[in-house]
């Protein structure tokens, strides 16, 4: 059985390392204003993790029973459709994830 000594040590060095890990960024930040490829990234890199998610969720998807897809399928083309049309992106996903979730649960 460990002594306290031990597990306080631990403790505080996993502690430590994550608000190391996490004041990094910061501190990188300064060196990083103004660099073209972090400027580019910035403006890309939301969409692409948004497009990547889109397509993990409509791949994953079992197209075989309608009683699964219906529901999956209708939610994306409420957000899609949604944000579109008002350019809301909190509105989309909470109108898209409800037609999802009422859709499967009392529907089918």
């Amino acid at each position: 059985m460990p002594n306290t000594g031990y597990i306080l040590t631990a403790i505080f060095l996993a502690a430590g390392i994550t608000f190391a890990l996490r004041l990094i960024p910061f501190g990188i930040k300064s060196a990083l204003k103004g660099n073209a490829l972090v400027e580019n990234l910035s403006q890309w890199l939301p969409m692409g993790a948004i497009i990547c998610l889109g397509f993990y969720v409509l791949v994953s998807i079992d197209y075989s029973s309608a009683h699964t897809a219906i529901p999956y399928l209708a939610g994306s083309v409420i957000t899609a459709g949604l944000h579109l049309w008002r350019r809301n992106l909190a509105l989309s996903l909470v109108a898209g994830t409800a037609v999802c979730v009422i859709l499967s649960t009392w529907v089918f």
